[in-house]
């Protein structure tokens, strides 16, 4: 099983580039390094490939607007765990195509051991 990191990365800005780097330390740091796979940029074949082979989609910026990462997990038939508040609350129907969760690194594991736990609601 990996983990892949993709998207949302603007190498102009700083911000973007110190957070990488400090999850490319924890990766390290935890000894997880070889099963994290970061994709700052990706093509558009790259991006189906993607959601046709993972598990879910986690999408985690709170209070976001109607974001089309959710849509595309679920267009791929991939269930989504995103934030319950802003544009996914609009799209996903908690417990049906995917999870709503609180904006918390907790809950975000909660979900994803809930998906691992029940492999056949992910397929």
């Amino acid at each position: 099983m990996r983990l892949v990191l993709a998207g949302g990365y603007d190498p102009r800005v700083a911000e973007n580039v110190e957070h990488k780097q400090e999850l490319e330390a924890l990766a390290e740091s935890l000894g997880v390094r070889g099963q994290v796979i970061f994709k700052p940029s990706f093509t558009s074949e790259e991006r189906s490939a993607m959601l046709s082979k993972g598990l879910a989609v986690v999408y985690t910026p709170a209070n976001e607007h109607f974001g089309i990462v959710p849509v595309e997990g679920m267009y791929a038939r991939r269930p989504v765990i995103a934030c319950n508040n802003g544009g996914p609350t609009e799209s996903i129907l908690d417990g049906e195509t995917g999870i709503l969760c609180e904006d918390t690194p907790e809950a975000f594991a909660q979900a994803m051991l809930q998906l691992l736990a029940d492999r056949g609601r992910a397929a």
